[in-house]
């Protein structure tokens, strides 16, 4: 059944037009996009988010926020670039640059294993730009090989910054009871425990990344329970 949120292509959103919805993921949609006569065109392919709220999930909303407010203020060729966004809609929205290429999720999905050359040298990039995030005083908190996505030009963008945490902004995600924020099978240690904000916690992501580049399995697999979750603090 359509949902009555999904958007209508053809259709006008703030200074944009609404084209094909490319995404419908358990916490946001993505539509294509483009600027309607006499905006000021950012000369590049643009995407708009929305948040889900055809199940009434109050935190499909929080990590929207915390996404926004992340993009409003990181900078660099890792990052996508923040074109508008309307904070008072009901869903709110957002509009960023859409970043063509590979995601590391589509590498996995390929039956032959990559050569240890080619994930080191993706080793090297990722690295690099999440280092590029901490400089800037953000932890992101929940990557995972989906969200890390390679330009034609090789370029490492990492998106989805729904989990993540900066020094200076109130954190939405802290201290809230239930499961911990992050992604079960990528998530430290320490996030299992409410500890955020500490730049190792993706350092760890980066290494399941990899491990699981090199050999088709998480580290330590993909639990769908908080015991199992758990399990990770002695393991």
């Amino acid at each position: 059944m359509t949902s009555p949120e999904l958007h209508t292509p053809g259709s006008r959103l703030g200074g944009f037009l609404i084209g094909e919805c490319i995404h419908q993921g358990a916490h946001a949609r993505l539509y294509r996009v483009q600027c309607v006569e006499g905006q000021i065109d950012p000369g590049c392919a643009l995407v708009l988010k929305q948040p889900r709220t055809d199940h009434g999930d109050a935190a499909d909303l929080r990590r929207f926020e915390v996404e926004h407010q992340a993009l409003r203020v990181l900078s660099g060729p890792q990052v996508p670039r923040l074109v508008d966004a309307e904070d008072a809609a009901q869903p709110p929205w957002l509009v960023m640059e859409s970043i063509d290429g590979a995601s590391l999720q589509q590498r996995l999905d390929q039956p032959a294993l990559p050569a240890i050359e080619e994930v080191v040298g993706l080793g090297v990039a990722l690295a690099q730009a999440v280092y590029q995030l901490h400089l800037q005083e953000v932890v992101h908190l929940g990557l995972r090989p989906d969200r890390v996505r390679i330009t034609p030009e090789g370029r490492v963008v990492l998106l989805g910054y729904g989990l993540s945490w900066h020094a200076h902004h109130p954190d939405l995600h802290a201290g809230l009871a239930g499961t911990a924020a992050g992604e079960a099978g990528w998530m430290a240690p320490e996030q299992l425990l409410g500890v955020r904000g500490d730049p190792r916690s993706d350092i760890f992501a980066l290494g399941a990344i990899l491990y699981q580049l090199l050999t088709h399995e998480l580290p330590y697999g993909l639990p769908d329970t908080e015991a199992a979750l758990r399990q990770r603090l002695w393991r």
